[in-house]
């Protein structure tokens, strides 16, 4: 016994009756059959079948197609059309209504069971994968992802959810080279080289972070791509590559704000002492293989102390801020500045000789002597330009000693050493 419902649209009595017998003796559940469309629309509003079989030529104003139509308009049901006319007009004018089934009068009773049970399992199919694919659009809504199919040979890239909605793409089709367009130019090498890397079968499957340009041009926001190829032709080449797409901008921007507070002193937003001695050890590296000039500038301020002490903490700090923002306004995008600890700064200078540093230290001086921060202030500095066999350590106590030096000898001036 089957426990399904057929509904029968036939206005021609006699088969209609023939066909309810077949059914009910079959185990099909077999309502009283329905001679016209709108009676089969009223039928089917008010209690659901399993499927529709039913006649092209129906008496009433509504004839089959028309009624298949409102059906699968509103309902998925599936139909099957029984008809005396198998011309191929006909033939093509249902096909629009999807049916799942054609058969032409007179029908046996074995073709007809065979054709039902096919399209009830048919039907069951295409429900379970409508519904997959409502729950796979869900997660992917939920998850904020985007789905791309690339079609290899045809260098077609179908693409969905968050990513069509990005790029713009009306439809979500569009070429590699199309793809590449929209991302930085500092990611596409790496994006590539990620890419090439799975089409060699060097990595089991590919992912790259990379920067794409918003389709509103309102800046580059951060994607991760995941993906694999998933067949290949008779010659091992790649057919076709499928994978995800996620939209990490919001990490990017916790990971940057993270390590900017890892490298930074939260007071005056210079670099710490710890991102300097990692900056140091580079450019060290990078002078000693291409001979190229290296400077350190230090500096105190002078009696802070007593401003701390006569003034308060709260304005000590804002002293600092201060003058943090006056030393940044005359360094380099190349300098590095940082806080080194209490009141002592240290400036950084890749490719500065020890005139060119000197210069840009008496720069900083008189900017302190003619800031407008209150209380005044002045700073005791020490510049010494890099030798080929030093280490951090005596860089770092060689600039120091000169800052002592200054500091014994009146403060607020230079003392520097080749």
């Amino acid at each position: 016994m089957t426990g399904k419902t057929i509904l029968i649209v036939e206005d021609d009595g006699i088969i209609a009756t023939r066909l309810q017998g077949i059914l009910s003796r079959s185990g099909y559940i077999t309502p009283a059959p329905i001679a016209s469309g709108e009676k089969a629309m009223a039928a089917i509003t008010t209690a659901l079948p399993d499927l529709v079989l039913m006649d092209i030529q129906l008496a009433g104003e509504m004839n089959g197609l028309i009624a298949a139509k409102e059906i699968r308009a509103h309902f998925d049901l599936p139909i099957i059309y029984l008809t005396a006319y198998s011309q191929p007009a006909q033939v093509q004018q249902a096909k629009v209504t999807s049916p799942y089934g054609y058969l032409v009068k007179p029908v046996a009773e074995r073709e007809l069971l065979a054709t039902l049970e096919i399209a009830l399992h048919r039907h069951g199919l295409d429900r379970a994968l409508k519904e997959s694919k409502e729950q796979l659009a869900l997660a992917l809504w939920g998850a904020n992802l985007g789905m791309w199919d690339w079609d290899v040979p045809a260098n077609l890239i179908t693409c969905n959810g968050s990513w069509a909605e990005l790029t713009g793409c009306q439809p979500a089709r569009l070429t590699y080279h199309d793809w590449e367009q929209h991302i930085h130019p500092r990611d596409v090498s790496a994006v590539r080289d990620a890419l090439q890397a799975h089409l060699d079968r060097r990595t089991s499957f590919w992912e790259s972070e990379y920067r794409l340009r918003h389709k509103d041009d309102e800046g580059w926001i951060w994607l991760l791509l995941r993906g694999k190829v998933t067949q290949h032709d008779e010659r091992g080449q790649p057919r076709r590559a499928c994978g995800i797409l996620m939209n990490i901008s919001e990490r990017k921007a916790m990971e940057e704000n993270l390590r900017r507070l890892a490298i930074t002193d939260p007071l005056t937003g210079a670099f710490n002492r710890r991102y300097l001695l990692q900056m140091m050890e580079t450019e060290i590296s990078r002078t000693q293989r291409h001979a190229r000039p290296l400077s350190l500038i230090m500096f105190d301020i002078d009696h802070f102390k007593q401003i701390n002490d006569h003034f308060g903490h709260d304005r000590g700090d804002a002293v600092l801020k201060n003058i943090a923002a006056l030393v940044r306004e005359r360094l380099r995008h190349t300098d590095i500045f940082a806080r080194w600890g209490g009141e002592e700064f240290m400036i950084l200078a890749p490719e500065t000789a020890l005139p060119q540093a000197l210069a840009l230290t008496e720069t900083i001086r008189a900017g302190l002597r003619h800031s407008p921060v209150a209380p005044p202030v002045t700073a005791s500095f020490g510049v010494a330009e890099y030798r080929a066999d030093d280490t951090v350590d005596q860089w770092l106590k060689r600039v120091d000693d000169l800052v002592y030096q200054v500091k014994r000898d009146g403060r607020d001036h230079i003392s520097y050493r080749p």
